[in-house]
């Protein structure tokens, strides 16, 4: 029997370590942001990178909590004010560390420390779509090489990094250049309403292309709206071009459960 599986993502939650076990922050700053969203900056990635450092800049807890234990995982529990509240999070390490550790590990061990953090793990049976093949077989573009900024390394002038939606030059809509299916599934996990799984078996690196929708999305009947995402229905209509399919089935989804979260004392 295949085992159901969860999509690659570039932040795998598994491969983290246990907060009790990673190095701490000898310095940290915990602020409430001020000014920030009246100045338009929001959630949206880490301010600035140099070894042993963290620096975050009005974001919420909840994107920290996502940062530290995987982007993919599916959070529940909390308060409200840990989605709205935006926070300045900055801390140093006493010696250098790779950005894995600092924003993995030792971020769980500063909201454990100062955000009184306390989550489990659990897994449960929840409705997924499963990617799969069409009658006619998969039409897939195989990936051309120049396209894109492989991931980890130097961002190059003109060029999005690998497995990340960039804008067409040519096209009205969005490639998703050298991306493997399993990637993709994750990507499109955002843009649905339930996780998306690889189950075409299909291996190999492709260009994916997403026409953008010609006007505002049409009403959908509810049992379609999950499926139109925030592309519309051309989602639906870039798979179809590609041989492929969404199915709708069941499959172990993980959940990170916040037990106990905490305004941080004043600095």
């Amino acid at each position: 029997m295949t085992s159901w599986t969860g999509c690659i993502c570039l932040f795998a939650a598994a491969a983290r370590l246990p907060a009790q076990s990673a190095p701490k922050f000898e310095v940290a700053s915990v602020k409430l942001s001020t000014g920030c969203v009246a100045a338009g900056r929001s959630d949206g990635g880490r301010d600035a990178a140099s070894p042993g450092t963290l620096d975050l800049r009005c974001h919420t807890v909840m994107y920290a909590i996502r940062m530290a234990y995987g982007r993919d995982l599916a959070i529940s529990g909390g308060p409200a004010w840990i989605d709205s509240e935006r926070y300045d999070i900055v801390a140093k390490a006493e010696t250098a560390q790779s950005q894995e550790v600092i924003e993995g590990p030792m971020l769980q061990t500063l909201l454990a420390d100062r955000f009184r953090l306390k989550v489990h793990r659990e897994t449960k049976e929840v409705p997924v779509y499963a990617l799969t093949v069409g009658k006619g077989g998969a039409k897939l573009q195989p990936a051309q090489p120049g396209k894109c900024t492989a991931r980890g390394a130097p961002r190059q002038p003109g060029l999005f990094p690998c497995g990340v939606f960039a804008p067409s030059p040519a096209k009205d809509g969005s490639y998703l250049y050298s991306t493997t299916l399993a990637y993709f599934c994750g990507q499109l996990s955002v843009l649905m309403d339930r996780q998306v799984v690889d189950k075409t078996g299909i291996e190999g690196v492709f260009d994916v292309f997403i026409e953008a929708p010609p006007g505002p999305p049409a009403e959908s009947a509810p049992d379609d709206r999950s499926l139109t995402g925030r592309l519309g229905g051309s989602i639906l209509g870039a798979l179809q071009r590609m041989g492929l399919k969404l199915e709708s089935a069941k499959g172990p989804k993980e959940f990170l459960a916040i037990d106990r979260v905490e305004r941080p004392s004043e600095n």
